[in-house]
């Protein structure tokens, strides 16, 4: 009996550990100030209006003619943010040396590219 209630015990505290494990937020990478300054300036959407890329006050921020502005959090994967109170994320694409060339806005069902000018 007592074996069977340490077996419990344990099982119990493994369970508990496990969903606080889980459930604890992932943490948000840092924005690199510096690296950042590669992904500013104005975007040509061809027809939809022009993506502008600022950083304000440490923060990289995306907005468009018409749609407001938004913060651009960083993920894990590089060039690749999410779009701060929108279910979309903003992908910055480099060409072979490195250079921003492109920026792809995934927002819900909706695809926006455009052609850093």
């Amino acid at each position: 009996m007592k074996l069977l209630l340490c077996t419990f015990s344990l099982l119990f505290f493994f369970a508990i550990g496990s969903i606080q494990a889980q459930s604890a937020p992932a943490a948000v990478p840092a924005l690199d100030t510096v690296a950042a300054k590669d992904f500013l300036g104005k975007y040509d959407t061809g027809g939809m209006g022009t993506i502008v890329v600022t950083l304000e006050q440490g923060k990289l921020i995306g907005s468009m003619e018409g749609q407001g502005s938004a913060p651009l959090v960083p993920t894990s994967t590089p060039n690749v943010f999410n779009i701060e109170g929108f279910d979309g994320t903003a992908t910055f694409i480099r060409d072979e040396s490195k250079k921003v060339i492109k920026v792809k806005l995934a927002v819900e069902d909706q695809v926006i590219d455009g052609t850093k000018l």
